[in-house]
């Protein structure tokens, strides 16, 4: 009976070291996946750029300050519309983007401008077809008033 607990005590013994190695990795692994990452619009934006973990936290920085900033304007205008705050947004999204600049490479910054590119299309071509899809709707929606018009009611002959 000896002989077990002396040959668990000797398991336990060499065992040790490699447990202890081991937790004090995992907190920085823990770190590690806790670590600043893009949210899904920055991601779109940064498609197919590396950035270190430093510029991931600036372009989340930087994100952070200006959309805070937008929201703000946005939510204090009275009308959506009004030029002077779709200024002021285009200002702060400027802004944003030479932050971006500033921080990013030559080569990184090319790619992030056609990113910008394509979402930017890709948008208008959405708006577009937001507003074709509305006017369509408008066009089926007065054809069938015409048609409705054209109905003779209940229990009426047509002539």
């Amino acid at each position: 009976m000896f002989r077990p607990i002396v040959r668990f005590a000797l398991v336990l013994a060499v065992a040790a070291p490699a447990l202890s190695a081991q937790q004090a990795k995992a907190p920085m692994d823990a770190h590690q996946h806790g670590a600043v990452k893009l949210d899904a619009e920055m991601a779109d934006h940064f498609k197919g750029i590396p950035l270190t973990e430093e510029q991931v936290k600036q372009v989340m920085a930087i994100k952070t300050r200006h959309h805070d900033a937008m929201d703000a304007l946005k939510k204090g205008a009275k009308d959506q519309d009004d030029p002077a705050l779709k200024a002021a947004l285009k200002q702060h999204m400027d802004a944003e983007h030479a932050e971006f600049k500033a921080m990013l490479t030559p080569e990184q910054y090319r790619k992030f401008e056609e990113n910008m590119a394509a979402h930017h299309a890709a948008e208008a071509k959405g708006e577009a077809k937001h507003r074709m899809d509305h006017d369509m709707g408008g066009m089926k929606h007065d054809a069938k008033e015409k048609a409705e018009k054209a109905k003779p009611a209940a229990g009426t002959k047509k002539p």
